[in-house]
Order: structure tokens, then sequence, then C-alpha cells
């Protein structure tokens, strides 16, 4: 399933805020022919005011804009019955050729603003049932990614292997728009938040050597002046890498108003993470939490006794020869490191992310790396190289009696099926999208880094598609 950021849509060109009429068909209108002036005329009249306060306009507009760059014209299938409060539409996209179901929710009483929007996947009906071959797959998924490429709706570099065996690698777009220089397979791209599996990994190595434990304390190794008010004093190392403690998200308007350039080391966090207030009583609940990982990695400092960069460079990234990753700090002069771009209201082409972000990565996520060092990872950590084999299942086994969601384990996401389980991590951030899916039953690894925002999805899926067909 992709989503739009919550509450995301617009009208047609011609609709009031007042009629709540042929909303589908109006919103198909704008998403193909929209200009960006009527976008934002829409959405500033049209969308759930409660939404534009809570994320403002801006955010909702630039992320229509990413949505719309990247699925680009919609092919309508078929307008089906509305269903408690959503309108539902069929339809297949131009740039992709895949098939999605179109969810607009809307307001239950008048005037009936939209909510969200949503593009749902539909399992396609053209997956053919002849095998393919490495050969046939790598052609395949070479035209897709070239088609996205001629469109601008993908920019990165994919990986696609079977163990050891690389079937299929390749890179597009571009590094640098300003520069015109080309992504390669060795270009380095952001993370976003796939750091947190170093993350867990460097707290999981210093359990293993009996360090550490998973029901410490955090204020037994951070100074409660780190934390907001509350019960602070009951979260343990478990609640932080299951995302129940109930700390916040450092990135916040505060975030958003300050120097990025201060942000160097992970000191220069405490005001953000102090002033977020506590969700919930730790444990009793689960909630995503950018401050709960960075609190592991001030963790994992006081324990080892190391810089959190130099530690995860040290006992993961060279454990796992991976030579091409870390948090370099982006006024620094870095080879061959891709700038992210993305589409923002206040500008009619692309946008350089680079302002927007912390001038180096944190534990919880920002750092960089390459689609190969991603598959030295993934088969370090599937060969039990980082961590011995019980904590290594333990990390990626879902953790749902301790009040964890039921798709993550210990900094790791959990997906598939019983007998095709697809662990690993996603990240996204302006000008980021990432992921990368091991599939433990079937040996396959995918990784996708690209430098442009709401692109990943797509190619994520096609890549499962070709290889449910596979055969070697």
């Amino acid at each position: 399933m992709k989503h739009l950021i919550t509450g995301l849509v617009v009208l047609c060109l011609s609709y009031t805020a007042h009629s709540n009429e042929n909303t589908a068909q109006n919103f198909i209108t704008v998403f193909n022919e929209g200009q960006q002036s009527e976008v934002i005329d829409f959405l500033s009249n049209n969308m759930s005011q409660s939404r534009i306060e809570t994320y403002g306009l801006d955010a909702y507009v630039g992320v229509f804009l990413n949505e719309k760059n990247t699925y680009g014209k919609l092919k309508v299938l078929e307008y089906l019955p509305e269903k408690n409060n959503n309108d539902r539409i069929r339809v297949i996209s131009q740039n992709n050729n895949l098939e999605y179901e179109l969810v607009i929710n809307k307001q239950s009483s008048p005037p009936h603003k939209i909510n969200y929007s949503s593009f749902n996947d539909v399992e396609s009906k053209n997956i053919k049932n002849a095998s393919l071959t490495t050969k046939s797959l790598s052609q395949e998924l070479a035209q897709f990614i070239d088609h996205l490429d001629s469109n601008n709706a993908f920019s990165g570099a994919v990986l696609v292997a079977k163990g050891q065996n690389v079937l299929f690698q390749k890179a597009v777009g571009y590094a640098s728009k300003e520069w015109q220089v080309k992504n390669n397979l060795e270009t380095k791209f952001s993370l976003g938040s796939m750091n947190k599996m170093f993350t867990a990994i460097a707290a999981l190595q210093l359990v293993e050597k009996g360090k550490l434990k998973l029901d410490d304390k955090l204020v037994n190794f951070v100074d409660k002046s780190w934390l907001p008010e509350g019960d602070t004093d009951l979260i343990t190392v478990r609640h932080l890498l299951t995302h129940t403690s109930g700390l916040g998200n450092f990135f916040n308007e505060e975030f958003n108003a300050s120097n990025k350039e201060a942000y160097r080391d992970l000191s220069a966090y405490k005001p953000l993470v102090a002033s977020t207030p506590l969700l919930f009583k730790p444990g009793t609940r689960n909630r995503y939490s950018n401050s709960g990982m960075l609190m592991l990695g001030l963790i994992v400092e006081s324990v080892s006794e190391e810089s959190y960069y130099s530690y995860v460079d040290k006992h993961i990234y060279k454990k796992a020869g991976m030579q091409n990753s870390g948090s370099f700090a982006l006024d620094d002069v870095n080879n061959n490191l891709a700038t992210g771009y993305l589409k923002r209201m206040h500008s009619n082409g692309w946008v350089n992310s680079i302002y927007t972000r912390a001038i180096k990565g944190s534990p919880a996520g920002g750092g960089f790396s390459t689609v190969g060092d991603l598959h030295r990872f993934s088969l370090a950590l599937t060969q039990f190289k980082l961590l011995n084999k019980e904590l290594t299942q333990s990390a990626y086994s879902e953790k749902t009696q301790h009040n964890s969601a039921p798709w993550y384990g210990y900094g790791f996401s959990i997906g598939g099926t019983d007998t095709n389980r697809i662990i690993g991590h996603g990240g996204a951030y302006l000008g980021v999208d990432a992921r990368l899916d091991i599939y433990l039953d079937d040996d396959f690894i995918v990784v996708i880094l690209a430098n442009q925002s709401d692109v990943v999805s797509p190619v994520r899926r096609k890549i499962n598609e070709l290889i449910s067909q596979y055969e070697s």
C-alpha cells in the first residue's frame, strides 16, 4: 500500500468547498490536468482544516506534487460505490502501468471535506504464468526502471540478489541535478530511518557481550535532563527497541525552525527530546519514535565508551565489509554522495533538500550507504556475523507480547507471510526514499535507494511480482 500523507487530496478546478458531488471525478481531473497554482488553491479550500492546521498546507501540496510526479496521469478503470465515507476509484498509473484502488476519505458530516487519500495496491492480473530466468527478470526490471526514469518518476539505484548472487543492479537519474552528475552503483544515498537497524544491532551486540540488558532502565545511562516530564524512569532498552517508550519525535516545529548545522553530535538533540511530551506510560502502547532510537544511541555511547558513529563504523560497517557507508557531514567534501530532490509548494521545479536536513545523521536515521553495501550487510546479518543466531532471529521477530506493533521487532520491520517472511526497514524524508527487503525463506535481497521523494513503492511492488515468478 502506498499512502499519500494523511489528508492529501484536491478537488477539481471548478469545484467549490460547499459541494461534495463528483469528488472522485474531480480528484482525477486535478491529478491529471491541474497546474501547481490550482493544486494550491483547491487544497486550501477543500481539505479538512484540522489537517491543514496540524501539518501545514505546504506539506500537503508538496506530497501531492511528488505523488503526481511519481504516478503520472491516472487512467480510470472503474468508479466504485462509496463505502464508509470513502470514494473509491480503480485506476492504472501511466508511469508504472500498475493498478491501484484510489481511496478518498471524506468527513461524515457537512461540508464533507477531505480527510485523507491513499493509493492502495491491487493485485496485478497480468502477471505471467511462465517462470522467469535471471536474464528475463533483469530485462523486465530494466525496462520498468528505464520507463520510470524517462518520466522522472525514479532517481536512484536498485539491487536484487539471490543470496550472494546479484541478479540485477542498475542506477538511473542524477546524483546532482545542478551539475548533471548521474547516479551510479557506488553512489551513496541517504537511508532515512534505515539506520535504526544499525542502532538496534549495536545495542543488541552489547547485550550479547553481557554489558547491557534489555530490561535495563534508560535513566541508568542518560541524565533525566534529557527527558520530558512523566514516567520516563520506567523506560527500558526493550521499550526503545520496540517503539513502546512513549517518547515522541524530535522532528518537530522546533527542529524545523532550527539551524541544521548544529546537529553534528547527539548532544545537540537534547532540547528537542526534552521539550517533546511523553505520549503514554512506557510499555503500554506503541508509537514509532525517532527520539526513542536517539536515546538508544546514547546508551550505546555510554556502555561502549565510544561515540555512536565510531561504534557503528567499527562493529557493524567494518564487520560487514561496508566500505561506503557512514553518517557523513553534509558540509564536508563527500565523494559520490547523492543530493535529495523533491517538489515543494514554493517552487515550480525540483527543490534541493539539503537545507531541510540535519548536517549529520543520528541513531534515528540520516546516514548514507550504497546498494552494494546493504547487500553485504544483509548477508552478514543473516549469516550471524553481526550477532549470534538467537539475538539475530529475535531482532526480526514480532514483539506483540510487549505491546509492540505486529510488524516490528527490535529495529527491524516484519512482513510477508509465514512461508515468505520479509524483514528489513524503510526510510523516507524530504528528497529521500529507501527500502531494504530480506526474504528469509526464499533468500532474495532487494535494495532500493532513491534521492527523490515518494518513488520507491512502485519499484518495490514490481520487483516483488517479478521474483515471485523467478526460477533459478
